[in-house]
């Protein structure tokens, strides 16, 4: 069995702050056995405020003040000190300064008993964000002794090749950080349009994969946006195991079988099935071979 801890984090701007919050939970998921504890997108360092309501040049200047090396970063080294003293992995969210001058990526990092294990950088990025971060280009799978991690940030989910990607790489568990907003104006509490998108993603994706499914949401007001939490973790048949719902901050925790969870999709005719019969050789449109009626 494997436990997995995954956080409704209350965002902030104050790294220094923001890290002590992530050393707190990272010891308490240690201290409840976790194996793995998973934090929001650009966690450490909170993500950049609207730009409708506020004011786009100061919040990119913002973001660029606090990004951070990996490794090489005081908070990257501290959270890679915690995890290896604690014995348990750690992903988290940040803002990371690229080799050039100038270059900032949304970037999700895996560090754990032995230190810095990977990261990914964000590569579905919106039109808004362009304005921060360059899009990452790859789709890594990391080893763990739990199971295979592949991983994603936000609008990255919301696009079924990401995680059947991350499956065709051998990946056994997804876990996606994020920093999801209600949308204003399009319902309240579990019926907000943009909290049953995000649930209804989360499910699909686990179950045509026949894979685990670990999500970690802010909770809170940011930047004029309000974050609603519902960290999870669903199983490949679709099934939420553990949640925090909209109205819990802090940790959850989820005992799961990795292997005999995805066996059981597999018996139940899930996820396998529907990456055994593909047909790649008639998607002429997705391969760019003729025109698509549909341009964004």
């Amino acid at each position: 069995m494997t436990k997995i801890a995954t956080c409704a984090f209350p965002p902030t701007y104050d790294v220094d702050k923001s890290l002590e919050l992530h050393l707190s939970y990272i010891d308490e998921a240690a201290d409840n056995g976790a194996d793995l504890v998973v934090f929001p997108e650009t966690s450490l360092q909170g993500y950049p405020p609207n730009f409708i309501v506020g004011d786009p040049e100061g919040a990119i200047r913002q973001m660029f003040d606090v990004a951070e090396p990996v490794p090489g970063g005081s908070s990257v080294e501290a959270i890679a000190a915690k995890a290896m003293d604690r014995g348990i992995h750690v992903i988290y969210g940040l803002t990371e300064a690229g080799d050039r001058p100038g270059i900032v990526y949304n970037t999700m990092v895996l560090t754990g008993p032995q230190g810095l294990i990977g990261t990914f950088r964000k590569v579905h990025v919106p039109i808004p964000e362009q304005m921060v971060w360059r899009p990452g280009n790859d789709w890594p799978v990391f080893d763990t002794p739990f199971g295979r991690i592949g991983m994603l940030i936000c609008y990255d989910k919301s696009f079924p090749e990401s995680c059947r990607e991350l499956a065709l790489r051998g990946a056994d568990i997804f876990v996606m950080s994020t920093a999801w907003p209600m949308m204003p104006g399009h319902g309240e509490g579990m019926d907000n349009m943009w909290v049953r998108q995000y649930d209804a993603f989360e499910r699909v994706r686990a179950m045509e994969n026949g894979r685990w499914f670990v999500s970690s949401n802010f909770i809170g007001e940011l930047g004029g946006f309000q974050f609603f939490g519902m960290s999870q973790i669903v199983s490949p048949m679709g099934e939420v195991v553990v949640t925090t719902g909209i109205d819990t901050v802090g940790l959850v925790y989820g005992d799961i079988d990795v292997f005999a969870g995805m066996a059981a999709a597999r018996a139940a005719l899930q996820g396998p099935f529907l990456i055994r019969d593909r047909r790649p050789d008639t998607y002429l449109a997705l391969r760019g071979d003729i025109p698509t009626a549909v341009d964004g």
